[in-house]
């Protein structure tokens, strides 16, 4: 099932059919797109990248339209996703990450649910394999480097992550390397059925839908990595779990949110690992010039 069938095939037929017309007939180029907006009662509405947008105001999104495309997320189920759907998100084939927005129920100061789901946005998901050749030799320097991607959202940090493991994995610029990847929203392999479907190497292990600090570990007691890879660390616990596994010797290709690496500085659970004993070398995403852009490389020794 090529990408675009992908997300498609959860679209009612009616949007479906004039979102596939768009795209076949040459319109649209499928690469530039990076998300579909639905929200109820409003007008269907795709976003491209470098900017952009378009309108559908014939195809306004009804209740009826939202009712469906959840039971196709969900695979009929909604009670084996309650626990996604809380989160806000469900990851569909391809590793095309689904947000669901609607009324959220509280429980002691949590989010556990919702309910009239009304808003939901289709996050495509792009393999551009290549898109990190130019970096390989910056992280690479002599072997690999414990290195940080630094980006926004939506700027094409977790793209460029899948490409240097596809690259570790394989050795091309370093050696051939294990690498263990903590994949928690099904965004970096994207699995189906255990199965990665998008191009990570011959010498890397999934964790698909695993915690990122638990996971970690547990890769590295149970598979042997020599670099772990994980998108998008967040608190005090997934920065321990970072330096527990460079100080057990294995290398960490890791994510952040931010906007420079003046930013990470901000952060006071991140600074240990920025230097010698941490992260060694420091990348700033943008999607200035498009997703992707690299703006700083920068060694932390």
């Amino acid at each position: 099932m090529n990408k675009l069938k992908q997300i498609t095939c959860i679209l009612p037929e009616r949007i479906r059919r004039v979102i596939e017309s768009e795209f076949s007939s040459g319109c649209i180029e499928f690469d530039r797109l990076t998300e579909i907006r639905i929200r109820v009662e409003r007008p269907l509405m795709l976003m491209f990248n470098p900017g952009g947008e378009r309108i559908y105001e014939q195809l306004r999104i009804t209740p009826d339209d939202i009712a469906y495309m959840i039971q196709m997320i969900t695979r009929y189920s909604m009670y084996a996703y309650q626990d996604n759907i809380r989160q806000g998100y469900v990851t569909i084939s391809g590793g095309h990450r689904v947000g669901l927005i609607g009324q959220t129920m509280a429980d002691k100061g949590r989010i556990c649910g919702q309910k009239y789901i009304s808003f939901m946005n289709i996050r495509v998901a792009h393999e551009v394999i290549g898109c990190a050749d130019k970096l390989m030799d910056f992280i690479c320097d002599g072997s690999f480097k414990n290195t940080l991607l630094i980006s926004p959202p939506g700027c094409g940090k977790t793209t460029l992550l899948r490409d240097i493991v596809r690259h570790i994995s394989y050795g091309k610029k370093c050696r051939p390397m294990k690498v263990a990847l903590v994949d928690e929203r099904s965004e970096i392999a994207a699995c189906h059925v255990g199965i990665p479907q998008n191009d990570i190497g011959p010498r890397t292990d999934v964790m698909d839908m695993g915690l990122k600090a638990e996971g970690m570990l547990m890769l590295v007691r149970s598979m042997s990595p020599e670099v772990i890879a994980v998108d998008e660390l967040g608190g005090r616990k997934d920065m321990e779990a970072v330096r527990q596994i460079i100080c057990c010797g294995c290398k960490v290709l890791a994510s952040v949110h931010g906007y420079s690496i003046k930013d990470c500085y901000k952060r006071p659970e991140l600074i240990p690992l920025l230097g010698a004993n941490g992260f060694e070398r420091a990348v700033v995403i943008s999607d200035r010039l498009g997703a992707g852009t690299i703006e700083e490389e920068r060694k932390l020794e």
